[in-house]
């Protein structure tokens, strides 16, 4: 007896199997529900005012960036020149240089594109600075088309940046002289300052994208900071568990310590959620949508998992609701956490009941149903086929969990169900698809015997 769907509960209870039927009939019944497609982003999450703004003309004017104390000796103390050959770097003189263009926006475009060459010179402090004065000369610019132009410049070289800074703060090794084990390359910058001025820089993003004056560019490239805060908080959980690979490698006494985790999860997190209130003030929706979609896939991927189903529970919209879950729910697969993938394919499968055109959501329940499939919750998939709107898609995917379950082992339990459950015009080709899982099991198993690596001829 399938069992009826229960509200959220609490992680710590026993895993529970996906309850959709009830939740369809529900949902069908008040597609207008308060978690339904509106679209007014929630007022609750408008974006703090960590940005200060004095009066002035033009926008921005009068801007003070985020700053972060503990970056002053990365920052304030570093030389211009960080190494290497003269000739392939920035050099002060030529810093000098561009002080003496006098208009504001040809000095913006020549510092920018000074960044651009810093940051292939791996001169990263340099690259901070010549981007900082650029984004003041931009946002001094008057309102129009060259100042939106110069601020989205500056927002795309961010990017750049923030994957170089990223890349200078990890831990690479070369095979030892003596062979035993992999040493460390020596290393010229903390990771930790790296980490923070990953979210010093995208902060100063923030406040650029916020600055743009025409509408349609504004939603645009905050949602494309959103999503680079969070694809750079992937990043930075990330490093930690690649560090902690690598210091499994190079001995005991390169390992992170504990405050040091700490440290790299709390900034990941800090760059999430500045990810999130972004994406939750964009105004127009389909942005709005889309940004606080990747923003919380981002956080599946690099197993934020509380955050990730918080930020996606904020999506109004149902579509991109049930997509985030959906892709949420498989990394949760992936990390071994049956019950928090319980839940947000749970919480997949009611958006998606939500959804008032026939054609997208059977468009979406497939792809529930593909993902259900893909982690063999074979159970759960068919208690999902009542979500099509249609007897065609729902017997096409019936063949579809038939043949797979049949492939993995399961050819007994699906002619159970076949026998059970499936209408009896369906049941004579749902068998056939359930023999066509087995047999291609047996190909796969016949190919992987006879099959010799080409590192073992």
């Amino acid at each position: 007896m399938r069992r009826p769907l229960r509200q959220r509960h609490p992680r710590s209870q026993g895993p529970r199997r996906l309850a959709v039927a009830l939740s369809a009939g529900l949902a069908l019944a008040a597609p207008c529900a308060s978690r339904g497609q509106s679209d007014r982003p929630p007022a609750a999450f408008s974006r703090p005012g960590a940005i200060q703004r004095t009066p002035g003309p033009g926008p921005g004017a009068g801007v003070r960036f985020p700053d972060d104390p503990s970056l002053t000796p990365l920052l304030q103390d570093q030389p211009l020149q960080e190494g290497g050959p003269p000739r392939a770097q920035v050099t002060p003189s030529f810093l000098e240089s561009i002080k003496l263009i006098t208009s504001s926006y040809d000095r913006c475009r020549a510092l920018m594109q000074t960044t651009r060459e810093a940051i292939l010179s791996n001169q990263l402090v340099l690259a901070h600075r010549t981007l900082e004065e650029a984004s003041q000369a931009a946002l001094a610019e008057p309102p129009g088309l060259p100042h939106d132009q110069l601020l989205i410049e500056a927002i795309t070289i961010t990017g750049l940046l923030t994957d170089a800074v990223i890349r200078e703060g990890r831990v690479q090794t070369v095979a030892a002289d003596d062979g035993d084990r992999p040493a460390a390359l020596p290393r010229s910058r903390d990771p930790r300052q790296m980490a923070q001025l990953v979210v010093l820089e995208w902060k100063r993003a923030g406040v650029l994208a916020d600055s743009i004056t025409n509408p349609t560019y504004r939603n645009e490239f905050e949602a494309r900071v959103a999503e680079g805060m969070s694809r750079d908080s992937s990043k930075i959980i990330g490093e930690v568990v690649r560090r902690s690979e690598a210091a499994a490698a190079l001995g005991e006494s390169e390992k992170i310590d504990a405050r040091n985790v700490k440290f790299y999860e709390q900034s990941a997190g800090s760059l999430l959620e500045e990810a999130a209130r972004i994406a939750t003030a964009i105004e127009r929706p389909i942005w709005r949508f889309a940004a606080l979609e990747r923003v919380a896939i981002s956080a599946g991927e690099s197993r934020q998992f509380a955050m990730g189903m918080d930020i996606a529970s904020r999506i109004n919209n149902a579509e991109a609701r049930a997509q985030a879950f959906v892709l949420l729910a498989e990394s949760e697969t992936r990390a071994n956490r049956a019950e928090e993938a319980s839940e947000s394919y749970s919480q997949a499968a009611e958006a998606i009941a939500r959804v008032e055109q026939g054609g997208l959501r059977g468009v979406l329940t497939g792809y529930l149903v593909d993902s259900l499939i893909t982690s063999g919750r074979f159970e759960d998939a068919r208690a999902s086929l009542v979500l099509y709107p249609t007897e065609g898609e729902k017997f096409v995917a019936m063949g579809a969990i038939a043949e797979s379950q049949g492939r993995r082992g399961g050819a007994d339990r699906a002619r159970e169900w076949i026998a059970r459950e499936a209408p009896p015009s369906y049941r004579s080709a749902l068998y056939r698809r359930v023999n066509d899982g087995v047999l291609e099991s047996v190909g796969n198993e016949r190919q992987n015997q006879y099959y010799t690596p080409p590192g073992a001829r």
